[in-house]
């Protein structure tokens, strides 16, 4: 009898997923591109100078555009503009050749390093000057806090 009755049982097949492990899998999988994705180094346009420090910068959202005309004087006095390693004799040439789009804004963003020298910053000064372009732009860095206080904020404690 126990024969009959256990050819009764019909089999049944396993229908249901368990999708907690999909989820799992999925979750570190997100997680892992998304800690990826945010520890890529960040892509600056131009070249990197290390501009002056001043205590109450003014925000220049312009500065930011990608039409925007940014002229790089370096530490050694090589002058950049945007991206592009320029000879500064023709700067007043590429500053015209910029200005003939009709988009393009007339002001001239400059990032001297603070380090440069005031000559190198004079003589790209009176280029652009040269061009018909009398709205010019210094772009600075915020003043750092002070050493004590850079070492609390790091380190979690109070300063002094």
């Amino acid at each position: 009898m126990d024969l009959v009755h256990k050819q009764k049982r019909s089999l049944t097949l396993f229908t249901g997923l368990d999708t907690t492990a999909f989820a799992v899998v999925l979750v570190v999988v997100v997680f892992t591109l998304w800690i990826v994705d945010n520890a890529k180094p960040m892509v600056t346009r131009g070249v990197s100078v290390d501009p002056p420090y001043v205590s109450r910068p003014a925000s220049m959202p312009g500065a930011l555009r990608e039409d925007a005309m940014q002229i790089m004087i370096t530490r050694d006095g090589n002058v950049y503009f945007g991206s592009d390693q320029i000879n500064v004799i023709n700067l007043p040439a590429e500053i015209q050749d910029r200005l003939n789009d009709r988009g393009v804004e007339r002001k001239v963003y400059i990032t001297a390093d603070m380090r440069a020298r005031w000559i190198n910053v004079k003589t790209v000064l009176e280029d652009v000057r040269s061009t018909g372009i009398i709205r010019v732009a210094f772009l600075v860095s915020p003043h750092p806090p002070p050493i004590a206080k850079r070492e609390a904020q790091q380190s979690g404690r109070p300063a002094l």
